[in-house]
């Protein structure tokens, strides 16, 4: 109890601090137009508070830089000022010095027998330093080499470098007595939910619980070493044929909940080489690598870097890129997988009533629970946006969009929306010319192929052509020739389980299934396309004559 309000003296003091109160109220409450860029007057005058709010959350520790991270990923209730500026967080603390990490050395054993005793005996302040010497210095002597002067020092861990077996190794140890700040924190902010709720008024469209969820659900993983272990291994093997992307090696056998062994990898980070005197077809080639990989993560893998700012990738020696700490990662689905594909695919295609059919998927919504003619007009700006917009910034925000019309979108399209942003970001510092748009479809397209969907053929032809392309066009009508066509079979098949069940199939439904098959073995392509067309062109015949006869 006592170090909780001695806690909760330090928060106030940081909320006194910097104003924060008065700030935030009139910025929450604020009723001019702002701009996602924060280039206009008003924006560039209340960034101030925006500004103070980041100092405070960084002067606070771990819990605060996650929850003004998770902020970041909320530009549907964050005013755009405060989204930019807590991307901008910076994780760096004064380092601790190694005797200070002791608690955290659990790869260190040392076997200091108390006679019963003597257990009891409370140490002196002596005693304990020497038993803190005794096992940092057991620690040290596991490695050929060992510096006790951190190369990095964040929040949450510290970052050393050594040498094991002959190979340069970094060394991650969590910071001591993390735990135990976190849960204090935790219930602070909690306690302060009233007043968020009362006074800044965010609470009524807002599920602040599930907030305060995703920052302890965030927490968790970071502060037990071995889930980022077991992130890397599972990269590692991902990206095992990938040439142009590297993740460093860990050493098992010396890694812990505390404790992160792994290669320490040569390089020049990529938010560096934004003012470095490169070439600019190099930073080019570096946003090809960059988002290629990044795409295959997603929509491949299913498992993806939650975090991929420039700190976070590496210029090796031979131009490939690394990718550093996984505390944060995220995953989806394949039916989620399958459900942005089909978005974004409508999206590239200006295709309004597919990309509205597809949002409403993604947060398992009913066409009959939105104003539909006004979502397709809000979805067509954005449509417009995202393929004729200038220069710059492409990836829009549909979460703001769900936000409106009660669209619960799923907290995996948030951050991976984040995430997909901080990359763009990365991209556009390299190359002022960079479109995201123009990388993507290889990849989309293979992604497709491994996805089981039935309009998976149609997708990939039409993804292989350009958009002006006659056969692309004469792709597409087949493809809504058939999906016309698998309608009108679903409505046959309606009719057939009303009726008897001793009565047979009608021609018309034989017909129908004919039309289906031959038009997906047409669309599938191979050496078979031929049985296909001739299908659907007999399937096609005996309908029109069926047709003449009735007439």
């Amino acid at each position: 109890m006592l170090g909780k309000t001695k806690r909760y003296l330090q928060v106030t003091r940081v909320i006194l601090k910097y104003n924060l109160l008065l700030g935030l109220y009139r910025d929450l409450h604020a009723g001019y137009i702002s701009t996602p860029q924060c280039t206009c007057t008003y924006d560039l005058e209340n960034r101030d508070t925006a500004v103070k709010l980041r100092k405070a959350f960084e002067e606070l520790g771990p819990t605060f830089i996650k929850m003004g991270q998770t902020m970041s990923k909320r530009p549907d209730l964050v005013p755009p000022t405060y989204v930019v500026e807590m991307m901008n967080l910076q994780d760096k603390v004064r380092p601790l010095s190694f005797e200070e990490m002791t608690d955290s050395l659990d790869l260190a054993c040392i076997c200091e027998y108390d006679p019963p005793a003597l257990r009891k005996k409370k140490k002196s302040r002596e005693e304990m330093e020497a038993s803190g010497k005794r096992k940092s210095q057991a620690f040290i002597e596991i490695f050929d080499e060992f510096d006790t002067t951190p190369i990095a020092s964040g929040s949450i861990a510290q970052v050393y470098k050594g040498v094991l077996d002959g190979e340069s190794v970094a060394v991650k140890i969590l910071r001591p007595n993390l735990i135990d700040n976190i849960n204090t924190d935790l219930s602070i902010i909690d306690d302060f939910k009233p007043i968020v709720k009362r006074v800044l008024g965010i609470g009524k469209n807002f599920d602040i619980d599930a907030f305060l969820e995703e920052i302890r659900d965030m927490l968790t993983r970071e502060v037990d070493l071995r889930i980022e272990a077991m992130n890397m291994r599972r990269f590692e093997d991902n990206f095992k044929n990938e040439k142009k992307v590297s993740v460093p090696k860990i050493y098992p056998d010396y890694c812990s909940a505390n404790v992160l062994t792994m290669e320490f990898i040569e390089g020049v980070q990529i938010k560096d080489v934004f003012d470095m005197d490169v070439p600019g077809s190099k930073k080019s080639e570096y946003t090809r690598i960059i988002t290629r990989s990044y795409l295959k993560q997603v929509y491949i893998d299913g498992f993806y870097h939650a975090d991929p700012h420039g700190g976070n990738m590496l210029v090796r020696e031979d131009d490939t890129i690394a990718v550093i700490d996984f505390g944060a990662v995220g995953s989806i689905d394949d039916e989620l997988k399958r459900n942005m594909l089909e978005f974004y695919y409508a999206v590239n295609n200006r295709d309004v009533e597919g990309a509205t059919e597809g949002f409403l998927k993604i947060g398992k919504a009913k066409p009959g629970d939105v104003d539909l003619r006004r979502l397709k007009k809000d979805m067509d700006d954005l449509i417009a946006s995202q393929n004729y917009g200038l220069e710059g910034r492409q990836s829009d925000n549909y979460a703001k969009l769900g936000m409106k019309y009660d669209i619960k979108l799923p907290g995996e399209f948030s951050t991976l929306q984040r995430a997909i942003l901080l990359i763009e970001g990365v991209c556009l510092e390299l190359d002022p010319r960079y479109k995201i748009q123009t990388i993507a479809i290889p990849v989309l397209m293979d992604a497709y192929k491994k996805l089981s969907t039935p309009k998976r053929a149609a997708l990939h032809l039409e993804l292989s052509t350009e958009p002006g392309d006659e056969k692309a066009e004469i792709r597409a009508a087949v493809r809504e020739l058939a999906d016309r066509v698998g309608d009108m079979g679903d409505r046959l098949l309606e009719v057939q389980e009303k009726e008897k069940k001793g009565r047979g199939f009608s021609k018309e439904f034989y017909v129908a299934v004919l039309l289906i098959l031959s038009t997906y073995i047409l669309l599938s392509g191979g050496a078979f396309a031929w049985v296909g067309a001739a299908g659907f062109a007999g399937a096609l015949l005996i309908w029109l004559l069926a047709l003449l006869r009735t007439s």
